[in-house]
């Protein structure tokens, strides 16, 4: 009786092994796919590179009084030119 016991045990362990290998690669393959569809996805959005892009910037802030004598608050305006692509969703 204690030899079946111990012959359970050691099934057991040895299935939890095999769970654990199956685990590990299953996480592996899954961070895998996900660097391979961030690659593909990086390659497949038309438009230019980030280190081709040229911008520039410039801000301003303004503030006025209204008739009521209080004063609205400063507004950061930004404003910038250079070349830019937007991407949505549907086909093209």
């Amino acid at each position: 009786m204690e030899s079946n016991t111990q012959a359970r045990m050691r099934a057991r362990d040895a299935a939890m092994r095999q769970l654990d290998r199956i685990t590990r690669g299953v996480a592996f393959a899954a961070i895998a796919g996900v660097g391979v569809l961030t690659a593909v996805s990086a390659y497949s959005i038309p438009g230019a590179s980030s280190s081709s892009l040229t911008a520039t910037t410039s801000t301003s802030t303004s503030s006025s009084s209204t008739s009521s004598g209080l004063q609205s608050s400063s507004i950061g305006v930004t404003t910038s030119s250079g070349s830019a692509v937007a991407v949505s969703g549907g086909s093209h």
